[in-house]
């Protein structure tokens, strides 16, 4: 079932909420959520940079001398110890 709306109520009830909006001061809620948007959104930028830094430290891995690595079976590579998964094929040592 479709409701078909006249122009003039539209513009009534966004004059209205508008109105009420402005009344009670509601527009320090929308500048802080505007805000929290732009805050979370770098937060996220910098986490996402901080795990890209740290799987490609993972890629680029080179044993020092004295240190126990081992290769992987799929794609050769040398991978530290501790790994689970290959970082460069996505092979399960498991």
């Amino acid at each position: 079932m479709y409701y078909v709306t006249s122009p003039l109520g539209c513009i009534l009830w966004s004059a209205l909420l508008i109105w009420i909006f402005f009344k009670l001061k509601l527009y320090y809620v929308v500048f802080a959520v505007i805000l929290f948007a732009i805050f979370y959104n770098i937060f996220s930028q910098i986490k996402s940079g901080i795990k890209q830094q740290k799987i490609n430290q993972e890629r680029n891995f080179e044993p020092q001398m004295g240190e126990i690595s081992k290769i992987c079976p799929a794609c050769g590579n040398d991978v530290r110890r501790s790994t689970s998964i290959c970082p460069h094929c996505g092979y399960n040592f498991d």
